[in-house]
Protein backbone atom coordinates (compact mmCIF):
# COMPACT_ATOMS: atom_id res chain seq x y z
CA UNK A 1 0.00 0.00 0.00
CA UNK A 2 3.24 2.68 0.71
CA UNK A 3 4.25 2.54 -2.92
CA UNK A 4 0.46 3.36 -4.45
CA UNK A 5 0.23 6.07 -2.34
CA UNK A 6 -0.33 9.22 -4.69
CA UNK A 7 0.62 12.37 -3.96
CA UNK A 8 -2.32 13.77 -2.81
CA UNK A 9 -2.89 17.30 -1.94
CA UNK A 10 -6.39 18.13 -0.45
CA UNK A 11 -7.46 21.51 0.25
CA UNK A 12 -10.17 23.55 -0.03
CA UNK A 13 -9.93 26.66 -2.61
CA UNK A 14 -12.07 29.28 -1.40
CA UNK A 15 -12.95 31.86 -3.91
CA UNK A 16 -12.39 35.75 -2.73
CA UNK A 17 -12.82 37.04 -5.99
CA UNK A 18 -15.62 39.99 -6.41
CA UNK A 19 -16.10 40.01 -9.90
CA UNK A 20 -15.99 36.44 -11.74
CA UNK A 21 -13.53 36.23 -14.99
CA UNK A 22 -15.31 35.72 -17.95
CA UNK A 23 -13.75 33.01 -20.26
CA UNK A 24 -13.88 34.26 -23.87
CA UNK A 25 -11.79 30.91 -25.09
CA UNK A 26 -12.66 27.47 -24.63
CA UNK A 27 -10.10 26.01 -26.54
CA UNK A 28 -7.73 23.65 -25.20
CA UNK A 29 -4.02 24.75 -25.83
CA UNK A 30 -0.40 23.79 -25.07
CA UNK A 31 2.54 26.42 -24.75
CA UNK A 32 4.48 27.19 -27.63
CA UNK A 33 6.78 24.91 -29.29
CA UNK A 34 4.68 21.70 -27.76
CA UNK A 35 2.17 19.88 -30.23
CA UNK A 36 -0.90 18.02 -28.78
CA UNK A 37 -3.79 16.31 -29.96
CA UNK A 38 -7.07 15.60 -28.00
CA UNK A 39 -7.50 11.85 -27.69
CA UNK A 40 -11.24 9.69 -26.49
CA UNK A 41 -10.92 9.00 -22.86
CA UNK A 42 -11.56 5.81 -21.19
CA UNK A 43 -11.20 4.53 -17.79
CA UNK A 44 -9.03 1.30 -18.65
CA UNK A 45 -6.27 3.28 -20.30
CA UNK A 46 -5.33 5.32 -16.51
CA UNK A 47 -6.85 2.17 -14.51
CA UNK A 48 -3.35 0.90 -13.72
CA UNK A 49 -0.53 2.95 -12.51
CA UNK A 50 2.79 1.96 -12.82
CA UNK A 51 5.32 1.92 -9.87
CA UNK A 52 8.31 2.51 -12.09
CA UNK A 53 10.48 5.41 -10.67
CA UNK A 54 9.58 8.95 -12.11
CA UNK A 55 10.12 12.47 -10.95
CA UNK A 56 6.78 13.31 -8.30
CA UNK A 57 7.00 16.61 -9.21
CA UNK A 58 5.82 16.38 -13.19
CA UNK A 59 3.03 19.06 -12.25
CA UNK A 60 3.26 22.21 -11.15
CA UNK A 61 2.09 26.02 -10.52
CA UNK A 62 -1.40 23.93 -10.68
CA UNK A 63 -4.39 26.72 -10.75
CA UNK A 64 -7.80 25.82 -10.38
CA UNK A 65 -10.39 28.90 -11.33
CA UNK A 66 -13.67 29.52 -11.32
CA UNK A 67 -15.06 31.38 -14.83
CA UNK A 68 -18.27 32.45 -16.27
CA UNK A 69 -18.71 31.06 -19.87
CA UNK A 70 -21.55 33.63 -21.62
CA UNK A 71 -23.18 33.15 -25.02
CA UNK A 72 -25.49 36.26 -25.40
CA UNK A 73 -27.25 37.20 -22.20
CA UNK A 74 -26.74 33.52 -21.12
CA UNK A 75 -24.20 32.27 -18.60
CA UNK A 76 -22.93 29.10 -16.90
CA UNK A 77 -20.23 28.02 -14.90
CA UNK A 78 -16.94 26.80 -16.23
CA UNK A 79 -14.00 25.19 -14.42
CA UNK A 80 -10.28 26.37 -15.88
CA UNK A 81 -7.05 24.60 -15.23
CA UNK A 82 -3.71 25.47 -15.77
CA UNK A 83 -1.08 23.33 -15.22
CA UNK A 84 2.82 23.73 -15.93
CA UNK A 85 4.01 19.76 -16.76
CA UNK A 86 7.72 18.78 -16.71
CA UNK A 87 8.65 16.66 -19.91
CA UNK A 88 10.57 13.33 -19.66
CA UNK A 89 11.67 10.25 -22.41
CA UNK A 90 8.49 8.11 -20.42
CA UNK A 91 6.04 10.23 -20.14
CA UNK A 92 3.57 11.06 -23.26
CA UNK A 93 0.58 12.80 -22.44
CA UNK A 94 -2.01 14.13 -19.85
CA UNK A 95 -5.36 13.09 -18.19
CA UNK A 96 -7.70 15.42 -16.81
CA UNK A 97 -10.49 14.68 -15.06
CA UNK A 98 -13.04 16.56 -12.83
CA UNK A 99 -15.28 14.10 -10.81
CA UNK A 100 -18.13 15.19 -8.56
CA UNK A 101 -20.53 12.83 -6.00
CA UNK A 102 -23.21 11.54 -7.70
CA UNK A 103 -21.96 13.15 -11.14
CA UNK A 104 -20.25 11.27 -14.05
CA UNK A 105 -17.12 12.48 -14.29
CA UNK A 106 -15.77 15.08 -16.87
CA UNK A 107 -12.52 13.60 -18.49
CA UNK A 108 -9.79 14.09 -20.98
CA UNK A 109 -6.41 13.22 -22.72
CA UNK A 110 -3.98 15.07 -24.24
CA UNK A 111 -0.74 13.32 -26.06
CA UNK A 112 2.46 14.79 -27.14
CA UNK A 113 2.89 13.95 -30.40
CA UNK A 114 6.17 16.62 -30.99
CA UNK A 115 8.28 18.92 -29.59
CA UNK A 116 9.65 20.92 -32.15
CA UNK A 117 12.74 21.25 -31.87
CA UNK A 118 14.12 17.34 -31.29
CA UNK A 119 14.54 16.45 -27.55
CA UNK A 120 12.62 18.12 -24.73
CA UNK A 121 13.32 15.60 -22.30
CA UNK A 122 13.70 18.33 -18.68
CA UNK A 123 11.43 21.33 -19.83
CA UNK A 124 8.68 22.76 -18.33
CA UNK A 125 5.25 23.31 -21.09
CA UNK A 126 2.25 24.73 -19.85
CA UNK A 127 -0.90 23.04 -20.26
CA UNK A 128 -4.84 24.52 -20.29
CA UNK A 129 -7.78 23.01 -19.81
CA UNK A 130 -10.80 25.09 -20.44
CA UNK A 131 -14.67 25.10 -20.67
CA UNK A 132 -15.24 22.31 -17.79
CA UNK A 133 -18.96 22.50 -17.10
CA UNK A 134 -19.38 23.15 -13.19
CA UNK A 135 -22.60 24.33 -10.89
CA UNK A 136 -22.89 26.69 -7.95
CA UNK A 137 -22.02 25.34 -4.55
CA UNK A 138 -20.47 21.58 -6.10
CA UNK A 139 -17.26 20.05 -4.73
CA UNK A 140 -15.16 18.61 -7.16
CA UNK A 141 -12.08 16.73 -7.36
CA UNK A 142 -9.47 17.44 -9.77
CA UNK A 143 -7.07 14.56 -10.82
CA UNK A 144 -4.42 14.72 -13.27
CA UNK A 145 -2.15 11.70 -14.45
CA UNK A 146 0.59 11.02 -16.91
CA UNK A 147 0.15 9.17 -19.65
CA UNK A 148 1.36 6.21 -19.31
CA UNK A 149 -0.08 6.40 -15.58
CA UNK A 150 2.59 6.43 -13.30
CA UNK A 151 1.66 6.36 -9.20
CA UNK A 152 3.79 8.65 -8.14
CA UNK A 153 3.01 11.61 -10.33
CA UNK A 154 -0.48 11.60 -9.74
CA UNK A 155 -1.82 14.95 -8.58
CA UNK A 156 -5.52 15.34 -6.69
CA UNK A 157 -7.19 18.51 -5.51
CA UNK A 158 -10.49 19.64 -4.33
CA UNK A 159 -11.95 22.63 -5.30
CA UNK A 160 -15.25 24.53 -4.45
CA UNK A 161 -17.47 25.82 -6.62
CA UNK A 162 -18.91 29.47 -5.28
CA UNK A 163 -22.07 29.28 -4.28
CA UNK A 164 -25.06 31.64 -5.82
CA UNK A 165 -24.46 33.95 -2.72
CA UNK A 166 -21.16 34.98 -4.40
CA UNK A 167 -21.41 38.73 -6.01
CA UNK A 168 -20.19 37.28 -9.60
CA UNK A 169 -22.58 34.62 -10.32
CA UNK A 170 -25.72 35.25 -8.17
CA UNK A 171 -27.68 37.56 -11.15
CA UNK A 172 -25.58 35.86 -14.27
CA UNK A 173 -26.74 32.13 -13.77
CA UNK A 174 -29.66 31.42 -14.40
CA UNK A 175 -30.14 28.65 -11.71
CA UNK A 176 -29.18 31.29 -9.16
CA UNK A 177 -32.04 33.72 -10.00
CA UNK A 178 -34.74 31.42 -10.46
CA UNK A 179 -34.73 30.34 -7.69
CA UNK A 180 -33.17 33.34 -5.27
CA UNK A 181 -34.35 35.75 -7.10
CA UNK A 182 -32.68 38.96 -7.51
CA UNK A 183 -32.11 41.80 -5.23
CA UNK A 184 -32.66 46.00 -6.66
CA UNK A 185 -31.99 48.74 -4.56
CA UNK A 186 -31.64 52.49 -4.47
CA UNK A 187 -29.98 54.56 -1.27
CA UNK A 188 -30.93 57.76 -0.10
CA UNK A 189 -28.28 59.04 2.29
CA UNK A 190 -29.65 62.36 3.65
CA UNK A 191 -32.67 59.94 5.17
CA UNK A 192 -30.61 56.99 5.57
CA UNK A 193 -33.06 54.55 3.67
CA UNK A 194 -32.53 51.68 1.72
CA UNK A 195 -35.42 50.74 -0.31
CA UNK A 196 -35.42 46.93 -2.58
CA UNK A 197 -37.13 45.64 -4.87
CA UNK A 198 -37.26 41.89 -5.97
CA UNK A 199 -37.22 40.53 -9.51
CA UNK A 200 -37.29 37.14 -10.76
CA UNK A 201 -38.83 35.86 -7.96
CA UNK A 202 -40.46 32.77 -7.38
CA UNK A 203 -44.63 33.95 -7.84
CA UNK A 204 -46.11 30.87 -5.67
CA UNK A 205 -44.26 31.32 -2.39
CA UNK A 206 -43.80 34.55 0.57
CA UNK A 207 -40.26 35.92 -0.19
CA UNK A 208 -38.17 37.31 2.92
CA UNK A 209 -35.93 40.38 3.28
CA UNK A 210 -33.83 41.89 6.11
CA UNK A 211 -30.61 43.60 6.41
CA UNK A 212 -28.03 41.91 8.08
CA UNK A 213 -24.25 42.14 8.90
CA UNK A 214 -22.13 39.88 6.90
CA UNK A 215 -18.89 38.20 8.96
CA UNK A 216 -17.46 35.41 6.43
CA UNK A 217 -20.67 33.50 5.43
CA UNK A 218 -22.94 34.09 8.03
CA UNK A 219 -24.98 37.02 8.17
CA UNK A 220 -26.62 38.00 11.00
CA UNK A 221 -29.70 40.18 11.30
CA UNK A 222 -29.90 44.00 11.64
CA UNK A 223 -33.74 44.25 13.18
CA UNK A 224 -36.35 42.38 11.72
CA UNK A 225 -37.09 41.04 8.52
CA UNK A 226 -40.57 41.37 5.96
CA UNK A 227 -42.01 39.56 4.14
CA UNK A 228 -43.53 40.35 0.74
CA UNK A 229 -46.55 37.91 0.01
CA UNK A 230 -47.10 36.50 -3.51
CA UNK A 231 -49.55 39.27 -4.73
CA UNK A 232 -47.44 41.99 -3.86
CA UNK A 233 -43.63 40.48 -5.16
CA UNK A 234 -43.19 43.37 -7.17
CA UNK A 235 -43.71 46.06 -4.90
CA UNK A 236 -40.41 47.97 -2.45
CA UNK A 237 -39.70 47.68 0.63
CA UNK A 238 -37.89 50.43 2.99
CA UNK A 239 -35.06 49.84 5.44
CA UNK A 240 -33.46 52.24 8.19
CA UNK A 241 -30.15 51.76 8.74
CA UNK A 242 -27.47 53.95 11.48
CA UNK A 243 -23.83 53.46 9.46
CA UNK A 244 -23.33 52.88 5.97
CA UNK A 245 -20.84 49.55 6.37
CA UNK A 246 -19.17 48.02 3.93
CA UNK A 247 -20.35 44.39 5.80
CA UNK A 248 -24.12 46.36 6.05
CA UNK A 249 -26.05 44.18 3.47
CA UNK A 250 -29.35 43.15 2.11
CA UNK A 251 -29.96 39.82 2.13
CA UNK A 252 -33.59 37.67 0.34
CA UNK A 253 -34.53 34.29 0.06
CA UNK A 254 -37.88 32.09 -0.74
CA UNK A 255 -40.14 31.25 2.26
CA UNK A 256 -39.35 27.66 1.79
CA UNK A 257 -37.18 25.09 3.02
CA UNK A 258 -33.18 24.91 2.11
CA UNK A 259 -34.30 28.15 0.12
CA UNK A 260 -30.67 29.52 -1.05
CA UNK A 261 -29.93 33.31 -0.37
CA UNK A 262 -28.76 36.18 -2.24
CA UNK A 263 -26.73 38.94 -0.85
CA UNK A 264 -25.92 42.29 -1.64
CA UNK A 265 -23.74 45.02 -0.28
CA UNK A 266 -24.51 48.39 -0.81
CA UNK A 267 -21.51 49.79 0.99
CA UNK A 268 -19.06 47.36 0.48
CA UNK A 269 -16.22 49.56 -0.82
CA UNK A 270 -17.11 52.09 1.88
CA UNK A 271 -13.94 51.14 3.89
CA UNK A 272 -13.35 54.64 5.77
CA UNK A 273 -16.42 54.04 7.84
CA UNK A 274 -14.59 51.64 9.77
CA UNK A 275 -11.96 53.58 11.18
CA UNK A 276 -14.39 55.41 13.15
CA UNK A 277 -14.90 52.92 16.22
CA UNK A 278 -12.12 54.25 18.14
CA UNK A 279 -12.33 54.87 21.49
CA UNK A 280 -9.91 56.01 24.65
CA UNK A 281 -10.05 55.12 28.51
CA UNK A 282 -8.42 57.75 30.10
CA UNK A 283 -7.96 55.74 33.31
CA UNK A 284 -6.41 53.04 31.89
CA UNK A 285 -4.37 55.20 29.10
CA UNK A 286 -5.74 52.93 26.69
CA UNK A 287 -6.45 53.06 23.02
CA UNK A 288 -8.53 50.20 21.65
CA UNK A 289 -10.15 50.12 18.16
CA UNK A 290 -13.02 47.75 17.72
CA UNK A 291 -13.57 46.53 13.78
CA UNK A 292 -17.32 46.71 13.08
CA UNK A 293 -16.69 44.79 10.15
CA UNK A 294 -14.54 41.85 9.37
CA UNK A 295 -11.24 43.65 7.22
CA UNK A 296 -7.64 42.39 6.90
CA UNK A 297 -5.68 45.70 7.65
CA UNK A 298 -2.31 46.83 9.60
CA UNK A 299 -3.04 49.44 12.55
CA UNK A 300 -0.12 51.30 14.08
CA UNK A 301 0.31 55.00 15.60
CA UNK A 302 2.18 57.69 13.96
CA UNK A 303 3.13 61.15 15.15
CA UNK A 304 1.49 64.41 12.75
CA UNK A 305 3.74 67.08 11.86
CA UNK A 306 1.04 69.43 10.77
CA UNK A 307 1.25 68.76 7.46
CA UNK A 308 0.39 66.09 5.39
CA UNK A 309 3.19 63.88 7.01
CA UNK A 310 2.56 61.13 9.73
CA UNK A 311 5.68 59.62 11.44
CA UNK A 312 5.43 56.14 12.47
CA UNK A 313 6.07 55.02 15.91
CA UNK A 314 6.51 51.20 15.43
CA UNK A 315 4.48 48.33 16.74
CA UNK A 316 2.09 47.50 14.40
CA UNK A 317 -0.68 45.63 14.95
CA UNK A 318 -2.08 43.11 11.99
CA UNK A 319 -6.14 42.82 11.99
CA UNK A 320 -8.65 40.63 10.81
CA UNK A 321 -11.80 41.62 12.68
CA UNK A 322 -10.12 41.74 15.61
CA UNK A 323 -10.12 44.18 18.56
CA UNK A 324 -6.51 46.20 18.63
CA UNK A 325 -5.50 47.83 21.73
CA UNK A 326 -2.56 50.44 22.32
CA UNK A 327 -1.60 50.74 26.28
CA UNK A 328 -0.08 53.16 27.83
CA UNK A 329 -0.21 56.25 26.29
CA UNK A 330 -0.36 59.90 26.38
CA UNK A 331 -3.42 61.27 24.45
CA UNK A 332 -1.68 64.24 22.71
CA UNK A 333 -3.66 65.97 19.73
CA UNK A 334 -0.17 65.09 16.85
CA UNK A 335 -0.54 61.44 18.33
CA UNK A 336 -2.66 59.46 15.64
CA UNK A 337 -3.46 55.57 14.43
CA UNK A 338 -2.75 54.55 10.65
CA UNK A 339 -4.86 51.86 9.10
CA UNK A 340 -3.51 50.50 5.89
CA UNK A 341 -5.19 48.25 4.11
CA UNK A 342 -3.79 46.42 0.65
CA UNK A 343 -5.49 49.72 -1.47
CA UNK A 344 -5.04 52.55 0.47
CA UNK A 345 -4.16 54.39 3.74
CA UNK A 346 -6.19 56.83 6.47
CA UNK A 347 -5.31 58.68 9.14
CA UNK A 348 -7.13 59.72 12.19
CA UNK A 349 -6.36 61.89 15.34
CA UNK A 350 -8.39 60.60 17.36
CA UNK A 351 -7.29 63.38 19.88
CA UNK A 352 -7.03 66.22 17.10
CA UNK A 353 -9.70 68.44 19.04
CA UNK A 354 -7.78 68.30 22.67
CA UNK A 355 -10.52 66.91 24.44
CA UNK A 356 -8.35 64.64 26.35
CA UNK A 357 -5.25 66.99 26.57
CA UNK A 358 -3.47 65.63 30.27
CA UNK A 359 -0.50 68.71 29.94
CA UNK A 360 0.46 71.23 28.37
CA UNK A 361 3.74 73.86 28.11
CA UNK A 362 4.58 78.08 28.12
CA UNK A 363 6.97 80.56 28.53
CA UNK A 364 7.15 83.13 30.83
CA UNK A 365 9.91 86.21 30.79
CA UNK A 366 10.79 88.34 34.00
CA UNK A 367 13.18 90.90 34.82
CA UNK A 368 15.72 89.33 31.96
CA UNK A 369 15.03 85.54 33.00
CA UNK A 370 13.06 82.86 30.73
CA UNK A 371 11.89 79.75 31.70
CA UNK A 372 9.13 77.15 30.95
CA UNK A 373 6.30 76.27 32.78
CA UNK A 374 4.66 72.51 32.52
CA UNK A 375 1.53 72.06 34.39
CA UNK A 376 -0.25 68.62 33.84
CA UNK A 377 -3.11 67.08 35.12
CA UNK A 378 -1.75 63.81 36.11
CA UNK A 379 1.18 62.28 37.77
CA UNK A 380 3.49 62.45 34.57
CA UNK A 381 7.58 62.39 34.12
CA UNK A 382 8.93 64.69 31.03
CA UNK A 383 12.07 65.07 29.03
CA UNK A 384 12.82 68.69 28.60
CA UNK A 385 15.79 69.93 26.00
CA UNK A 386 16.79 73.03 24.80
CA UNK A 387 17.24 72.86 20.79
CA UNK A 388 17.86 75.20 18.18
CA UNK A 389 15.93 74.96 15.02
CA UNK A 390 14.64 76.69 11.36
CA UNK A 391 11.28 76.39 10.25
CA UNK A 392 9.77 73.30 9.25
CA UNK A 393 13.02 71.51 10.45
CA UNK A 394 14.15 68.60 13.50
CA UNK A 395 14.96 70.37 16.69
CA UNK A 396 18.60 69.73 17.06
CA UNK A 397 19.95 69.76 20.92
CA UNK A 398 22.06 72.36 21.44
CA UNK A 399 25.73 72.05 22.56
CA UNK A 400 26.37 71.43 25.88
CA UNK A 401 22.62 71.64 26.77
CA UNK A 402 21.84 67.60 28.22
CA UNK A 403 18.35 66.95 28.62
CA UNK A 404 16.51 66.95 31.84
CA UNK A 405 13.58 64.43 33.53
CA UNK A 406 10.94 66.39 35.30
CA UNK A 407 8.47 65.06 37.20
CA UNK A 408 5.02 66.40 37.58
CA UNK A 409 2.35 65.60 40.15
CA UNK A 410 -0.95 65.33 39.25
CA UNK A 411 -2.90 69.02 38.97
CA UNK A 412 0.76 70.88 39.34
CA UNK A 413 3.34 72.62 37.40
CA UNK A 414 7.03 72.78 37.46
CA UNK A 415 9.24 75.60 36.06
CA UNK A 416 12.38 74.66 33.75
CA UNK A 417 14.49 77.39 33.47
CA UNK A 418 16.81 78.63 30.43
CA UNK A 419 19.79 81.22 30.44
CA UNK A 420 20.01 84.42 28.57
CA UNK A 421 22.39 83.15 25.93
CA UNK A 422 19.09 81.23 24.65
CA UNK A 423 17.86 84.21 22.92
CA UNK A 424 20.86 84.27 21.05
CA UNK A 425 20.13 82.03 18.40
CA UNK A 426 16.72 79.89 17.24
CA UNK A 427 15.57 78.35 20.26
CA UNK A 428 12.76 76.22 21.10
CA UNK A 429 11.96 73.62 23.64
CA UNK A 430 11.52 69.76 23.04
CA UNK A 431 8.79 68.01 25.58
CA UNK A 432 7.71 64.48 25.95
CA UNK A 433 6.07 62.20 28.13
CA UNK A 434 8.41 59.81 29.12
CA UNK A 435 6.29 57.19 32.02
CA UNK A 436 4.17 55.92 28.65
CA UNK A 437 5.08 53.74 25.94
CA UNK A 438 3.62 55.58 23.04
CA UNK A 439 3.50 59.51 23.14
CA UNK A 440 5.17 62.19 20.50
CA UNK A 441 7.57 64.71 21.14
CA UNK A 442 6.25 68.33 21.16
CA UNK A 443 8.36 71.44 20.19
CA UNK A 444 7.31 74.84 21.98
CA UNK A 445 9.11 77.87 19.53
CA UNK A 446 7.64 80.94 21.73
CA UNK A 447 10.44 82.72 22.94
CA UNK A 448 9.85 86.78 22.47
CA UNK A 449 13.69 86.58 21.79
CA UNK A 450 13.31 84.68 19.31
CA UNK A 451 11.09 85.82 16.46
CA UNK A 452 13.62 85.52 13.44
CA UNK A 453 13.18 81.82 14.04
CA UNK A 454 9.36 82.23 14.64
CA UNK A 455 8.64 85.00 11.75
CA UNK A 456 11.21 84.98 9.51
CA UNK A 457 9.54 86.96 6.73
CA UNK A 458 8.37 89.38 9.97
CA UNK A 459 11.57 89.86 10.57
CA UNK A 460 13.21 90.16 6.96
CA UNK A 461 10.75 92.98 5.86
CA UNK A 462 12.00 94.42 9.41
CA UNK A 463 15.63 94.80 8.66
CA UNK A 464 15.06 95.73 4.62
CA UNK A 465 13.04 98.32 6.25
CA UNK A 466 16.01 99.32 8.51
CA UNK A 467 18.41 99.50 5.74
CA UNK A 468 15.94 101.41 3.52
CA UNK A 469 15.11 103.82 6.47
CA UNK A 470 19.03 104.33 6.87
CA UNK A 471 19.19 105.20 2.93
CA UNK A 472 17.12 107.51 3.09
CA UNK A 473 18.31 109.48 5.65
CA UNK A 474 22.10 108.91 4.20
CA UNK A 475 20.12 110.33 0.67
CA UNK A 476 18.47 113.01 2.79
CA UNK A 477 21.76 114.32 4.50
CA UNK A 478 23.70 114.74 1.20
CA UNK A 479 20.82 116.21 -0.65
CA UNK A 480 20.80 118.67 2.16
CA UNK A 481 24.77 119.20 2.31
CA UNK A 482 24.31 120.00 -1.90
CA UNK A 483 21.16 122.14 -1.53
CA UNK A 484 23.18 124.32 1.19
CA UNK A 485 27.02 124.06 -0.88
CA UNK A 486 24.85 125.65 -4.10
CA UNK A 487 23.36 128.11 -1.97
CA UNK A 488 26.65 129.14 -0.58
CA UNK A 489 28.12 129.02 -4.41
CA UNK A 490 25.14 131.15 -5.48
CA UNK A 491 25.76 133.88 -2.57
CA UNK A 492 29.25 134.31 -3.02
CA UNK A 493 28.46 135.18 -6.79
CA UNK A 494 26.14 138.08 -5.94
CA UNK A 495 28.71 139.35 -3.48
CA UNK A 496 31.33 138.94 -6.72
CA UNK A 497 29.07 141.18 -8.70
CA UNK A 498 28.21 143.63 -6.56
CA UNK A 499 32.06 144.75 -5.39
CA UNK A 500 32.47 144.96 -8.92
CA UNK A 501 29.70 147.60 -9.72
CA UNK A 502 30.70 149.42 -6.42
CA UNK A 503 34.56 149.69 -7.82
CA UNK A 504 33.04 150.42 -11.13
CA UNK A 505 31.48 153.63 -9.98
CA UNK A 506 34.43 154.33 -7.85
CA UNK A 507 36.41 154.36 -10.96
CA UNK A 508 34.43 156.96 -12.58
CA UNK A 509 34.08 159.56 -10.08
Amino acid sequence: MKHLLLMLILQIVQIHMDQMERNQDCAWHCSEGLHCKRRAYSPLSVSRCKNQPVNSTVFSKVILSTVLGCEGRTCSLQLRIATSVNITDEIRGVSVCADSAGMMGHCQIYKFVQVAGGNETGKQVDVQFKCVPVRPGQHLFVTLKTVPNYCKATWIQRHLVPECSHEGIRDEIAECISKSGKLVYTVDKTRREITVSVTHAPEDTDYNLRLCHKRSAICTGEGTHKMIKPPNVHRSITFQYSKALPCLCIEGWPARVDARRVQVCPFRNNLEELWSGISYDPYKEELKWEPLCPVKVSVSLCHADGGNNCRDLGNVFYSEGQNVIFSSMDPHPMLCTKFTTDGETWIKCPFAKGNFTVWRVQFASRDGQHWAEISSWVKANFSVALCETKPSSQCKQMERNISQIISVDSMKHTAFNFSRSACEACVCIQVQRVDVQFSVPVLQCELQCSNWCRYPERSYIQEMEKIIMLAAIILTVILAVALVGKMMIRDGGKRRTVWTKVACHGTRQ
